[in-house]
């Protein structure tokens, strides 16, 4: 039982996969039940003649499965029978129309429309040869090409309709890719913007926390705030990991000194310069130099020294904010800087120096940044997703531009270029 049940299973796949439906499966078996009348009605003189036919049925009633090559084999039973010198038996007919129409349905070579015509001219010589008129059989011929017709429409309605599912299932697939970009876009921003004041807020508060060692109620104050702004930060990176593909909101873990995304990197005097910074009506250098001066301060005030500096070999009066291409490109600059900033406060040695260069020249922008590595984070409490330069590194690749950073004797070294988009130039 359960072969037979497989077996009729692998046939519904077959017959599925051919595209057969319950309206041929009705004429093959009409078609089938006609000649099986006939042959009773008319029996055959010859042997031959019944045997053919009883292929000729057979080999219909496989059509289904095998469109092509049973409407071949019934081709050949009917002309088979035409040579025989034998006017009884059944016409054949019926099988005929339908392996002609399943050729025109199923056939995708132009050889194939040379079927009707040759079934036509050995029905003309089997008549020719019987005394015939050719007036009486003119309609018989035609009806082969009729049927074949019939085929080839149902051919082209099935590639429209699979044209219009194609369709479909690509408008599918691109809102499918759309949305995740969104997410991806999404998760950046939250990234570059909500983590980075958390964090920020965290290392502040720990800092005022040892600064307030010896008053109990400002200390209890800021342990809770500190809390607080770590879970949040946590929470935060679980909906970052959901949004980017991480269904189960679990922390991914940082390994090595792998920067992590933490902070945009400014105070609350700084807000104002900050709005102007991501203003797209603001001239490129000057939202840069905004945000190596915000860099520099925000460090400052975390005990660390170093210098950041901006060499723009362009003409003064040459715009590069024309388009949103370039818009995107010099956005993502922006974004890695203040990424590194924050990194260089979470991952960096306050004994050391940090350096940060940006060039701005004909063949695109570079960011070079080079600081000390701590041997202890500032901010241990921190949850780590290992993300934040990982979505830099995806979206400096979507705009042709790559991120390489290496570590060795204690020194952090990144180098990132973005070429300049070249319809621009």
């Amino acid at each position: 039982m359960a072969d037979a049940a497989g077996l009729v299973r692998r046939a519904g796949e077959r017959v599925r996969a051919a595209g057969v439906g319950p309206v041929m499966w009705c004429v093959v078996l009409l078609s089938a039940g006609l000649t099986v009348l006939e042959m009773v009605e008319y029996p055959a003189q010859l042997v031959a003649t019944t045997v053919l036919t009883v292929i000729h049925i057979l080999c219909l009633l496989v059509l289904p499965f095998y469109p092509l090559p049973m409407s071949v084999a019934v081709a050949v039973t009917y002309v088979g029978c035409a040579f025989l010198p034998d006017m009884s038996g059944a016409s054949l007919f019926y099988g005929m129309w339908v392996a002609l129409a399943a050729v025109g349905r199923y056939g995708r070579l132009r050889w194939w429309m040379l079927m009707p015509p040759m079934i036509a001219a050995v029905r003309w010589m089997v008549a020719a040869r019987a005394g015939i008129p050719f007036g009486d059989y003119v309609m018989l011929l035609v009806s082969f090409f009729v049927v074949y017709a019939f085929g080839r429409a149902m051919s082209w309605r099935a590639v429209a309709v699979q044209a219009e599912q194609d369709q479909l299932r690509y408008e599918r697939e691109r809102d499918r890719v759309e949305a995740m970009r969104r997410d991806a876009r999404a998760a950046s921003r939250i990234h570059d913007a909500v983590t980075n004041n958390l964090a920020y807020m965290a290392m502040r508060l720990d800092y005022e926390r040892s600064r307030s060692a010896n008053d109990e109620q400002h200390t209890a104050l800021f342990d809770d705030l500190y809390r607080r702004t770590i879970d949040t930060l946590g929470e935060v990176r679980t909906v970052i990991d959901m949004l980017d593909g991480n269904s189960d909101g679990t922390d991914a873990t940082d390994t090595g000194k792998e920067h992590d995304s933490i902070g945009n990197g400014h105070g609350g005097d700084d807000t104002e310069n900050s709005v102007a910074a991501s203003l797209p009506c603001t001239a490129f250098p000057d939202r840069i130099r905004d945000v190596l001066d915000r860099g520099d301060r925000y460090l400052s005030q975390l005990g660390f020294a170093g210098e950041s500096t901006l060499i723009d070999n362009l003409p003064a009066g040459k715009s590069t904010d024309a388009d949103d291409v370039t818009r995107e490109r010099e956005s993502a600059v922006i974004d890695l800087l203040r990424e590194l900033y924050t990194d260089i406060a979470v991952h960096g040695d306050p004994s050391g120096e940090y350096h940060t260069v940006v060039r701005r020249n004909r063949d695109g922008l570079s960011v070079d940044q080079v600081n000390d590595i701590a041997e202890h984070s500032l901010l241990p409490d921190k949850p780590h997703s290992g993300k934040g330069l990982s979505l830099h590194r995806t979206r400096f690749a979507a705009l042709g531009g790559s991120i390489n950073t290496s570590a060795e004797d204690g020194t952090w070294v990144l180098h990132a270029t973005l070429p300049s988009d070249p319809s621009q130039q």
